[in-house]
């Protein structure tokens, strides 16, 4: 343990403000500021030997005396936060109370309507903040833990079991989803949540803890479904798998192990080939072939997106030449590109000067973007790229169309050509009547705006059939063919034309 100057002068503010007045909790806190304890072992003498809310009075001391006293040793409001949850681990392991530790992150970026400017911040979370302490008692904590996240602690009770714990956090939710106005705009916002019980912890410490809800919060965001995870074992044996790949990330880009992989998209008005999405997978030598679910944030977490997408869209120009070769018809190949590529202001140029060197004509290349790219319509790179790109005669489609929040005003601002149903609305669309109606509906408005659609996620004959009576133009899924390597892309496609082949020439027999 060490000693700070600053330690005595941040008790003397203190002891000015405590609103305790008994000699004994006085005494202990002078004896451990004199033997050199941290804030956090402070905190958990002082609760052991008074009892809780002396935690809840310590942390106003805390917070106080270094946000007023010059000469005090940084520390931050997550400092403070692990050091409450080392105190109460502390508490909880001599008796039989329990507690759990909560962080959700809140996304600013998904709203409803409005823009997000970033004057806004510090108000917005301001207020955020003192929502979610108005969803929990007076002493439990509520910190703001980064930029956008915010960290919950519960004051130990009897038994903190999950189910007690998700009551919390639907509450928290709750809060959290109610709009917000300010200067004229009306922001509304996503939260995800990631707890862990303290039995769970993977150590009896603030710190462990802590990186435990992390680690859930980290699975949760990545869901992008709103939603809660709490803390596992395998999810900590996932974060080592994560943190190892993000290690192999760039070597494995160099080395073409990973590459793309290319699922069909079929016309349900012919059946021929319309096209093949690029999807990458990482041949990985002891882990098998890794899905971009698995590697993304490894990917994300190198800042290697921008390599990626050049592997990507290399592979999927040498394919189009070799098809192209092979005497195979293929009109496109759509790839991915993520947000944080778009914001580079050369890739447009990048993109563009790859196409024009493999002598390809640019619509044979279709750009995905997620619906959460079109609220990015500040951002004055992203805009750019994607007009550079409109005008060049790339393709656009909208990826994942349904799961959030882009607006037909969106849709047409950035020359979407194309809307991909999510595979959430396709599922059983041939026998639930709710999901066939929010498709007709879907088809219906791309009608009108003279878009057109491809349905993904397809998996059963039944659900085919019912998107192409619907009137989807396009369609694909494990239903049609799985993800291929292009080594078996032209022994596929052959076989699907000769099936056409025959199928025509049986129809004009039965006719």
């Amino acid at each position: 343990m060490h000693r700070t100057p600053a330690r005595p002068a941040r008790l003397r503010v203190a002891l000015q403000r405590w609103e305790i007045a008994a000699t004994f909790p006085i005494f202990v806190l002078l004896s451990a500021v004199a033997v050199g304890l941290t804030v956090g072992e402070i905190a958990g003498l002082s609760v052991a030997a008074l009892g809780l809310p002396a935690l809840y009075y310590l942390r106003k001391w805390a917070v106080t005396s270094v946000a007023s006293t010059p000469e005090a040793a940084p520390q931050t409001e997550r400092d403070l936060f692990v050091d409450d949850a080392d105190a109460l681990m502390s508490f909880c392991a001599g008796t039989n109370a329990s507690t759990a530790l909560m962080l959700i992150k809140v996304d600013p970026h998904l709203m409803v309507d409005g823009e997000w400017r970033s004057k806004f911040t510090d108000d917005v979370f301001t207020r955020v903040q003192k929502r979610l302490a108005l969803c929990v008692r007076d002493t439990d904590i509520v910190a703001r833990c980064g930029d956008n996240v915010f960290g919950v602690l519960l004051q130990p009770i009897p038994r903190a079991d999950l189910d007690i714990v998700l009551s919390i956090v639907e509450r928290l939710q709750s809060c959290v989803s109610e709009p917000i106005a300010l200067e004229g705009q009306t922001l509304h916002f996503h939260s995800a949540i990631g707890l862990c019980l303290e039995e769970r912890s993977p150590a009896p410490t603030g710190a462990a803890i802590v990186a435990a809800a992390d680690c859930a919060l980290r699975a949760a965001h990545r869901a992008n479904d709103g939603g809660v995870r709490s803390f596992t074992k395998q999810m900590q044996k996932d974060v080592e798998v994560e943190h190892q790949l993000a290690g192999q990330v760039h070597a494995a880009l160099a080395t073409g192990a990973i590459r793309p992989w290319f699922q069909p998209q079929l016309s349900t008005d012919t059946g021929i080939l319309s096209g093949f999405e690029a999807l990458a997978r990482w041949h990985h030598p002891e882990l098998g072939i890794l899905s971009p679910k698995q590697f993304l944030p490894a990917v994300a977490a190198s800042h290697a997106f921008s390599q990626l997408g050049e592997v990507i869209l290399l592979h999927s120009l040498k394919a189009l030449k070799s098809w192209d070769t092979a005497g195979l018809r293929v009109q496109s190949v759509s790839i991915n590109l993520s947000v944080e590529e778009l914001r580079d202001p050369r890739l447009a140029d990048r993109i563009i000067w790859q196409v024009d060197r493999f002598d390809q004509n640019p619509e044979r290349i279709c750009i995905e973007i997620l619906e959460t790219v079109t609220l990015q319509d500040g951002d004055d790179a992203i805009i750019r790229n994607l007009r550079t790109l409109r005008g060049a005669g790339f393709r656009m489609d909208l990826d994942d169309f349904g799961t959030g929040h882009a607006s037909i005003s969106h849709i047409a601002r950035f020359g979407v050509g194309r809307i991909k149903i999510d595979k959430s609305f396709v599922a059983n669309v041939d026998t639930d009547p709710n999901q066939k109606r929010l498709v007709a509906a879907i088809l219906s408005m791309a009608e009108q705006l003279r878009i057109e659609t491809l349905a993904e996620g397809v998996e059963t004959p039944g659900e085919h059939s019912t998107l192409a009576q619907l009137g989807c133009a396009h369609v694909q899924g494990y239903g049609i063919a799985k993800p291929m390597p292009f080594e078996d892309t032209i022994g596929w496609v052959s076989a699907h034309n000769a099936k056409i082949a025959n199928t025509r020439i049986g129809n004009r027999r039965l006719g």
